[in-house]
């Protein structure tokens, strides 16, 4: 997987059951930084103000405000946008337990506990590119990665069986 999917996997020893045989951590594509937001912002200010003056001076006084008002509405499109990127997802598998945690762009956190045993991992429509990723056990569902790419929701699904298929089995196996 790519850079929206980090993963770690890391061997539990029974001396330590805190660590987990599993880890993802996804989040969605971040194509601009806070550095390049900010570049954007001021560039973008600066370029309406001067085309704003020009108007101010040439006398078309309510141009000004127009593009100030755009330049307003720009801005807030944009920063609410930039700020639903802040969201993001964890899956750790432990030996007896998957915990899975959503955070969303305020910063809420809802966690799921479920039990790997009854675990079913499904990808609806897997070699569709609008597939969906659902963790489901004991009548509940839980919707994962839909803002992955259809690629990533079918590495990730691959990977998340070969992993509980492996802890299933029994130790003497």
């Amino acid at each position: 997987m790519d850079h929206q999917a980090h993963e770690t996997a890391a061997a539990a020893t029974p001396a330590d059951p805190t660590r987990p045989i599993f880890e993802a951590l996804l989040y969605p594509r971040r194509s601009l930084g806070k550095r390049g937001y900010l570049i954007l912002t001021i560039g973008t200010a600066a370029i309406i103000g001067a085309y704003g003056l020009v108007f101010l001076l040439l006398g078309a006084w309510p141009i000004f405000g127009f593009l100030g008002g755009e330049w307003l509405l720009f801005w807030y499109l944009f920063t609410h946008h930039h700020r639903g990127n802040a969201r993001s997802e964890r899956i750790r598998l432990y030996a007896d337990h998957l915990l899975f945690e959503r955070r969303d762009a305020k910063g809420a956190v809802v966690t799921e506990r479920l039990q790997p045993y009854w675990l079913n991992v499904i990808l609806e429509r897997a070699d569709e590119p609008d597939n969906v990723l659902y963790l489901r056990s004991h009548g509940r569902s839980i919707l994962v990665g839909d803002f992955l790419s259809p690629d990533e929701r079918r590495d990730l699904a691959r990977e998340l069986k070969d992993v509980l298929e492996r802890n299933r089995r029994p130790a003497f196996a």
